[in-house]
């Protein structure tokens, strides 16, 4: 062939290089994905089936108490579906992050390969039709020109093997962004989806809320139960404290280093619960609180940030946890430390180093709590103090 024919060649063939790289993204879900969708279709069945009940049960005043299980289910099974939304979406975002990160490998392969021909394209320039002629007349013996023959076809096929590279990567980065545009799409209608379940679940609580204060007539009873609990509550937090005072006195002259993963704070922190500031519990409160409780409209399965850098120093995952529910300490280092209870999900393990603002886990309602908040606790030296005193 010669070199206008190699010339159209490449040229066909960077042109359609440049092509690939132009089409537009798109394709589809994992198994885990799949997963939480259909986990997501089952809840709103059984959200369905629930509203049913509710109706009926609303206009007979004789089955309150009935009426309030049955609102109490329907608020836990749009939790659950908040839960499952976000980990619907932080399963999105992270594909959008891995495929975002093959593209730009991919790409430097493809710049790498890209370079390459446009070196060979040089040299073929440069030698010109005669290059073949040359080599013929330039051997010494039929051996000489057969290796050089050699040599030109293993330079040619190498040339059309980095073509074939090029193709194949350009095809799997136009899969990518596809991919990458349908998880966008699809995160988006989850945020969306979100928004409206947690105006749900706000109608849900206030009516509860509602239904509660007509069952709780009876002063009598609702003052022993609230004696009840505040017990309960003081003998849990009797516990808490002494588990922060051995805590401490394990750690000897280590509470500046190891126990918070090398860091120590300045006493200088973030608020715990991005976009929200209202607080529903106060520092004492009356009750001898040992924190604040930040709540708000909507609130409910948003992130929880650590409020400065440490190591955690127990993450519970599970369970009543003493009327906390989910919840994760953190040992900042300086004698600092916080607390973060009531959570939907924690996302941390004991042991884990966390760095100031990363996310820790989601709001919820578990644990001994009247609705979804953030019960967020500062300590110095394992004693709760104020935590407005920081956020002044």
């Amino acid at each position: 062939m010669g070199f206008k024919g190699k010339r159209s060649v490449l040229a066909v063939t960077l042109a359609v290089m440049v092509a690939f790289g132009s089409i537009p993204p798109a394709v589809g879900a994992d198994s885990a994905l799949n997963q939480l969708q259909q986990k997501q279709s089952a809840l709103k069945k059984q959200q369905e089936q629930t509203a049913a009940k509710l109706k009926q049960l609303k206009a007979d005043k004789a089955k309150q108490q009935e009426y309030k299980d049955a609102l109490d289910t329907q608020v836990s099974n749009v939790q659950s579906q908040i839960d499952t939304l976000n980990a619907q979406v932080a399963a999105l975002d992270a594909d959008i992050r891995q495929k975002a990160a093959e593209i730009a490998e991919k790409q430097a392969s493809i710049d790498a390969n890209v370079d390459q021909l446009k070196q060979r394209i040089r040299a073929i320039y440069l030698l010109g039709e005669s290059s073949q002629l040359e080599m013929i007349l330039g051997s010494q013996d039929v051996m000489d020109f057969l290796d050089k023959a050699e040599l030109a076809r293993s330079i040619s096929q190498h040339d059309n093997e980095v073509i074939e590279a090029l193709k194949k990567d350009m095809a799997s980065i136009k899969t990518q962004k596809e991919q990458i545009e349908v998880n966008r799409q699809n995160a988006a209608a989850a945020r969306k989806e979100l928004d409206t379940k947690n105006q749900e679940l706000t109608g849900l609580l206030t009516e509860s809320s509602r239904v509660l204060v007509e069952l709780s007539a009876n002063v009598v009873s609702t003052n022993s139960e609230n004696n009840r609990l505040a017990a309960e509550r003081k003998k849990v937090d009797g516990e808490i404290d002494k588990w922060y005072k051995d805590y401490y006195a394990s750690l000897g002259n280590n509470s500046n280093n190891q126990a918070s993963g090398g860091y120590v704070s300045k006493g200088q922190f973030t608020w715990p619960v991005p976009g929200y500031t209202k607080l529903s519990s106060y520092w004492g409160d009356g009750r001898n609180h040992k924190g604040i409780d930040i709540a708000g409209s909507g609130i409910y399965g948003k992130p929880i940030v650590a409020a400065d850098s440490g190591k955690v120093i127990m993450a519970v995952h599970s369970g009543w946890g003493g009327g906390y529910g989910l919840c994760a300490y953190i040992d900042h280092g300086g004698g600092y430390s916080t607390r973060y209870a009531h959570a939907s999900k924690i996302l941390v393990n004991t042991g884990d180093v966390v760095k100031k603002g990363q996310v820790i886990g989601y709001v919820g309602s578990t644990g001994d709590s009247s609705g979804p908040h953030l019960h967020f606790e500062i300590r110095v030296n394992g004693v709760a103090q104020n935590p407005m005193k920081w956020f002044k």
